[in-house]
């Protein structure tokens, strides 16, 4: 009979439960974040594991089954020092900045020694403005069937925050 036998949490409050939950949670997530980032400030060493998904573009949504799959992306991208903002999460994409080079094989790992800080990896059309110069040349005006670009929207597409 379940409702007769007596285990040793039905005297304490849920709330009290889901607390003790969420403390542990976070303490083990934390031993092993902790234990990550000091494997990383003793080599200095990224490692990335990158991929891809095409959108899917419109039409009756497909079963979960047919939605596009991440690939692996493979070719450059490249890092680039940043200074979060007071969150720490996001951070602005500097031009001025110099950017260095990650080389990701066919399966979509690269490796790339850097000293401690914080840094954006960022695809080639971010690392300067050329992209952002050809997109505003080609789409200022508007053409059939298409309004003209939103430059607010095209700054952060390259400066971000991200």
């Amino acid at each position: 009979m379940c409702g007769t036998t007596k285990r040793w949490w039905n005297g304490i409050p849920p709330e009290v439960m889901l607390r003790a939950i969420v403390i542990a949670l976070c303490l083990s997530s934390c031993a092993h974040r902790q234990a990550v980032m000091d494997g990383f400030f003793e080599s200095g060493t990224i490692h990335l594991h990158c991929t891809w998904t095409e959108p899917y573009c419109g039409g009756a949504e497909p079963d979960p089954s047919d939605y596009p799959r991440p690939q692996p992306w493979s070719g450059k991208m490249f890092i680039r020092a940043a200074r979060p903002d007071s969150s720490g999460k996001l951070a602005i994409n500097d031009l001025r900045e110099p950017t260095g080079t990650i080389e990701l094989n066919a399966d979509g790992h690269g490796y790339l020694r850097v000293p401690p800080g914080e840094y954006l990896l960022i695809d080639e059309d971010r690392v300067d403005d050329r992209k952002y110069r050809e997109l505003l040349r080609d789409h200022t005006r508007p053409a059939m069937y298409t309004e003209p670009i939103d430059t607010a929207c095209l700054r952060q597409w390259l400066h971000g925050p991200f």
